[in-house]
């Protein structure tokens, strides 16, 4: 990664239950257990901020990042030690990282899941948290993706970066997943550095095999060449496959569009 890309200094959290939130409201505190692999900007202290997503079970809140606090100490604690209050039990001696902060502040305006995602971590910047429309904007992770995701966002259409999508038996995350009438698109960015060493062209293969059988995915991938020097012939391929497929869903309206030039078809319902 170039050095001038910015740290991920903000790390969002999942709070998972009401019960949670109030813990962070009160005591100012958020845990995470030590089985839990940490996010990469926790793990290497980076992050300084963190910011929390509620999902469902929030109502009003729910599938959106409104608050946030500066983080004051990350220490290794028993579930005892959180809880002293508690009946022992055999989990009393469960470790987790407890993250420590100040009192919680609101952002401006919080920032939305169109699709209602449930996303567990998501390492970002300080920057992108208070310009973010919609959470898609807080992925911070390449330069790369960053100038598609610009460039999909002034010729609004819609994607879910970081898309967790199951294909046989395994877990993969799509750089950029379109959800369309007939079908889904996995869109990758295949830095050079990272793409083009034989094993790694090998994953690839695998994985774009995994995915279109097991899921029934169709996948592009697009090289740096392709986002930097030929961003209009790759957006126009994106945007016929979208075609291809029956039209892009916008899940802020709810409704289907074909997208390429031309006569717009009619706006009908997924």
């Amino acid at each position: 990664m170039p050095a001038s890309y910015p740290v991920s200094d903000v790390l969002v959290v999942l709070v998972k239950e009401p019960a949670d939130f109030l813990l962070a409201q009160t005591q100012h505190w958020y845990r995470i257990p030590t089985s839990t692999r940490l996010p990469v900007n926790l793990r290497e202290r980076q992050a300084q901020i963190i910011a929390f997503y509620f999902p469902s079970a929030f109502k009003e809140l729910r599938y959106s990042v409104r608050y946030y606090a500066r983080i004051t100490d990350v220490a290794v604690v028993s579930r005892r030690e959180l809880f002293p209050q508690e009946t022992a039990s055999s989990r009393s001696e469960q470790t987790y990282y407890k993250i420590s902060f100040g009192p919680l502040q609101e952002l401006a305006r919080p920032v939305v899941s169109y699709r209602g995602r449930r996303l567990l971590f998501v390492p970002t910047t300080w920057a992108k948290l208070s310009e973010a429309d919609e959470i898609n904007d807080l992925f911070h992770d390449s330069p790369l993706e960053d100038v598609l995701w610009r460039e999909l966002k002034r010729q609004n259409l819609p994607a879910e970066r970081q898309y967790l999508l199951p294909a046989n038996g395994r877990n993969y995350f799509c750089d950029f997943a379109f959800i369309c009438a007939k079908g889904n698109i996995d869109v990758e960015c295949d830095g050079d550095t990272y793409h083009m060493p034989p094993e790694a062209v090998r994953y690839d293969k695998a994985r774009n095999n995994d995915i279109a059988a097991g899921a029934n995915w169709d996948v592009l991938r697009f090289t740096t060449r392709n986002i930097t020097e030929e961003l209009p012939q790759t957006m126009s391929l994106v945007k016929q496959k979208i075609d291809r497929l029956g039209g892009l869903h916008y899940a802020r309206e709810n409704v289907v569009r074909y997208v390429t030039a031309g006569p717009q078809l009619p706006l009908f319902e997924l």
